[in-house]
């Protein structure tokens, strides 16, 4: 808490003059001024100074700590323990109550529509009010969402700011005193009537139909949401309204909502105009999603709905069921291939939704499917960021996982010549021969120093934290690690995840790294400029050492760096030749198993040493390259 005096003097002729004083308190805003006018008759009486400070410092005593602060801090921590909707009350109350960062945290949950029906108009005013008490987060936060919304809108949000005022109501003119208060729960007419109607239809007795909430509508409301299992509350939501018209699709007794319903009376038969959505529209598939109707969902499904079509509010099916948490859905969505990294407007995806609502094992279900952590959502935050900032480890755990994983991408079967095309090349590939690969799965980048840290964090890698090199970690290619390295990795990562991950073999190598070039390189027989990291300045790639992984182009096969910047380790046993080895694909475990075959080449080499023929050897349990660079990684592979 702090205290602040601003005092100004008014002088009236010789001698006389009138001092006023505020007095202002509060933590980081205004909780509260009082205006102290004192007159005196003699310029200097430094008593009167005296009293006013006596004054102040007994209104600061009197004020004490305000409750909104006390509602802001309980709203935080209902916040970071996953209680959304605790956390609404609370800032509902510090917001009331004037204070400005629950007016900017009300403001996001309306915007993100998280605890609350994603609503832009009312995400505007809470921002407007916020930036017009000097919070000035909302004021960049306002702007940005304004830009998303029709004038129209911008205009019935800055009405709702303009007539709020502290103490949770509205501002009403004589004009307006008919209307009702903000808080008195009356949903908008074609709400009401369309409630009625599927109530009735449902077999409740809302009573007769009208614009009207009335207390038996209310209670034949409420006794709906008693039997489906929702939150009782008196008024009509949103989410409400789509589970009874869910629930009147599954009973084939929709009603249109214009249909005048009495309690006991017959039953009208189902119109074909109608507001209900369709159980084959994108409207019933989110309902579903929403209420977590599995039937339904799978009816939608079947009927050929897109599963990636959005809503009103920009979200899609996956979005929805993520964000409650309904395992079934999210795997029959993945399953119906919806896609993961679909953004809403805001930006944030089915994996970030899931990961602010705490739900671990949607998470793990999104990333199996592919789901990229490292796209930012809201606020520029990535799921990780959330996760980090609220100190969640168990979906961190997830993540970090997932981040050591790394991208894998899908390599088909097929036949390739495997060796030195050209002819001109090293002794050790000349000898050319006809290989046959199954399809595999190899890593999009080679493996970085942030999965390979994330290894040692999680107490796998036998504790091993390779140098840098003062290159840099984080998307840098990690290095300095051996073959024999390379193999506790690759087992932390198979215990955590049974995904069966392993090294490559050197024909998988080959084969994917040509991509069904015949070519020197990849892309032909010149290494070009700016394609690759080697030795300058042969590549004219920039970099003095290595370069973060996906600097550069990739191959025809989706994959990065398969020319240069590391050395990468393979499976094989080291021999001289070609002669005798597999023609299946599979890795050639005879011969000198001291040492391991390396590929790629790296920055060090020169651009002759980054061909697709191009081998090497390393002793098993060298961490450095031949040349002490420290210049040798690896990537991953993976069965199909």
């Amino acid at each position: 808490m702090w205290l602040h005096i601003l005092c100004a003097q008014h002088r009236y002729g010789t001698g006389y003059a009138v001092e006023f004083c505020s007095f202002q308190t509060g933590y980081g805003r205004r909780y509260g001024i009082f205006d102290y006018g004192l007159t005196r008759m003699k310029q200097r009486d430094t008593n009167m100074r005296l009293t006013i400070i006596r004054t102040a410092v007994l209104a600061f005593a009197l004020i004490g700590n305000h409750p909104s602060s006390a509602d802001f801090e309980a709203g935080q921590s209902a916040w970071d323990a996953g209680n959304l909707n605790e956390a609404l009350s609370q800032w509902r109350d510090a917001a009331n109550a004037d204070d400005r960062r629950a007016m900017l945290e009300l403001g996001r949950l309306y915007h993100q529509g998280l605890g609350v029906v994603q609503d832009y108009v009312e995400a505007h005013k809470w921002f407007n009010l916020a930036a017009s008490r000097g919070e000035a987060a909302a004021l960049e936060e306002r702007d940005t969402l304004a830009a998303q919304m029709t004038l129209e809108q911008v205009a019935t949000a800055q009405e709702r700011a303009a007539v709020w005022q502290s103490g949770g109501g509205i501002a009403l003119d004589e004009e307006s005193s008919d209307l009702p208060a903000a808080d008195s729960g009356q949903p908008p007419p074609q709400a009401i009537r369309a409630a009625q109607s599927l109530l009735a239809a449902l077999g409740y007795q809302p009573g007769p139909a009208g614009s009207v909430w009335t207390p038996t509508t209310k209670a034949a409301y409420q006794a709906f949401l008693r039997d489906a299992g929702l939150p009782q509350t008196e008024v009509l939501t949103p989410q409400a309204l789509r589970s009874l018209r869910v629930a009147a699709e599954q009973q084939g007794v929709a009603q249109t909502e214009d249909e005048t319903m009495i309690a006991g009376s017959a039953q009208t038969p189902v119109s074909s105009e109608t507001n209900v959505p369709s159980p084959v529209s994108p409207d019933a598939l989110h309902n579903a999603a929403q209420v977590g109707d599995i039937e339904v969902l799978k009816m939608t499904i079947t009927a050929g709905v897109d599963v990636n079509a959005r809503d009103s509010r920009g979200w899609t099916a996956l979005m929805h069921a993520a964000n409650k948490g309904y395992l079934l859905l999210v795997s029959e969505l993945l399953d119906a291939q919806a896609e993961v990294d679909i953004r809403a407007p805001d930006g944030a995806t089915a994996l970030f939704i899931a990961a602010v609502q705490r739900q671990a094992q949607v998470v793990t279900l999104l990333i199996d499917a592919g789901a990229d952590i490292s796209v930012q959502g809201p606020q520029g935050k990535t799921a990780v960021d959330i996760a980090r900032l609220r100190g969640d480890s168990g979906i961190m755990s997830v993540l970090k996982i997932a981040e050591a994983r790394g991208e894998m991408v899908s390599i088909p079967a097929g036949t390739f010549r495997m060796g030195d095309l050209s002819g001109k090349g090293d002794g050790d590939a000349r000898r050319v021969h006809s290989v046959t690969v199954k399809p595999f799965r190899l890593g999009k980048y080679e493996v970085t120093f942030a999965q390979w840290d994330a290894c040692v964090a999680d107490g796998g890698c036998d504790g091993y934290v390779p140098d840098d090199e003062g290159w840099g970690r984080g998307n840098r290619p990690v290095i300095n690690v051996s073959w024999n390295d390379v193999q506790f990795f690759i087992s932390w990562l198979n215990g955590r995840t049974g995904g069966n991950y392993r090294l490559p073999t050197e024909a998988e190598w080959e084969y994917a790294g040509r991509a069904g070039s015949t070519t020197q390189y990849s892309w032909g027989n010149s290494i070009g400029s700016n394609r690759a990291n080697c030795w300058q300045p042969g590549c004219g790639d920039g970099y003095k050492y290595t370069a973060p992984v996906g600097s550069f182009p990739a191959n025809a096969w989706g994959l990065h760096d398969m020319h240069g910047n590391v050395l990468e380790w393979v499976q094989d046993c080291w021999n001289r030749s070609y002669k005798g080895a597999p023609s299946d694909g599979s890795a050639w475990l005879s011969g000198n198993c001291s040492r391991r075959v390396i590929r790629s080449g790296s920055w060090y080499n020169f651009a002759s040493a980054l061909t697709s023929a191009f081998r090497s050897w390393g002793r098993r349990t060298q961490r450095t390259d031949t040349y002490g660079t420290g210049g040798t990684g690896f990537r991953l592979a993976q069965d199909e």
